[in-house]
């Protein structure tokens, strides 16, 4: 009996151990740092295409770095001004996390929505300050292009949807200055 609890107490902290760490921690570090300039307050203007024409919004975009720089957690908040009342109201408000699995050798990209929505997308560096990301769902294919310019604190992202995949129409746009 005794050997049987020394060999259950050996094999869980073999599996504990192992699952105490992803497989290459250093990696995943290393595969965010290109990521960690995104760090801090962003300030702009954003532009929306729906069915009822075009929608600009002031944007406010938080980034920080979570987890030891394991992961970079984005918060923008859209908000329109009523030119009569001057009243704001909130338009868009999503969180989104971007992290490296070390398992998959993936960037991955997890968002949820103010509405209750939430899904997984895809998330590749594409070039030096050039970013992108998407999904699929049953309607066609969504990507968001990201190009940041360090020098001038600039970030300027487009949203493009296509039915096929081949033929791609813009229909977001945002224009962002690094604040602090």
């Amino acid at each position: 009996m005794k050997h049987i609890f020394y060999i259950v107490v050996l094999v869980g902290g073999i599996l504990t151990s192992t699952h105490a760490q992803p497989p290459n921690f250093a990696a995943c570090k290393e595969k965010m740092l290109p990521l960690l300039q995104w760090v801090g307050t962003w300030k702009g203007e954003g532009s929306m295409l729906s069915p009822s024409g075009e929608k600009k919004s002031s944007v406010v975009e938080k980034i920080e770095a979570k987890l030891d720089n394991t992961m970079i957690m984005l918060e923008g908040i859209g908000k329109i001004t009523d030119p009569a009342t001057q009243q704001e109201t909130v338009v868009h408000h999503a969180i989104g996390v971007v992290s490296f699995d070390a398992v998959t050798s993936q960037y991955k990209l997890r968002t949820w929505l103010q509405d209750g929505k939430s899904g997984d997308s895809w998330f590749k560096i594409t070039g030096e300050n050039s970013y992108q990301w998407g999904f699929e769902n049953p309607m066609g294919k969504t990507r968001y292009t990201i190009e940041l310019n360090p020098q001038k604190k600039t970030w300027f992202e487009f949203g493009e949807f296509s039915k096929d995949g081949t033929t791609w129409k813009k229909f977001f746009e945002m224009n962002l200055t690094k604040v602090d």
